[in-house]
């Protein structure tokens, strides 16, 4: 069944611009694994501080894998975007089935 991921991540004030450019390095490269079906960023319209990553996995196992590769593979990239998050504020993660 289809996992939809969504995080929210509060950027440090001023930075969305940078977090947006060092997610496309690290989005080139998820969409071509395995099971990923949606990797996009998204700017709060509101509060231009707050962005919203929405994936789409094929199933959850799927979506396991690419959380491991984020901790090590993809370590590097994952290290620039966290640098650029808001001094104590975690995202939130959430999941969702179609």
């Amino acid at each position: 069944m289809p996992i939809n991921h969504i995080v929210t991540i509060g950027v440090a004030p001023g930075r969305a611009a940078d977090f947006a450019r060092a997610f496309k390095d690290l989005k080139a490269v998820v969409e071509r694994e395995e099971g990923c079906e949606r990797y996009d960023l998204f700017q709060n319209m509101d509060d231009p501080d707050t962005l919203v990553m929405l994936e789409r996995w094929t199933n959850q196992e799927l979506l396991d894998k690419h959380t491991e590769a984020e901790r090590g593979v993809h370590a590097r990239l994952i290290d620039a975007l966290i640098a650029l998050w808001a001094p104590g504020i975690t995202p939130t993660f959430e999941r969702f089935e179609d």
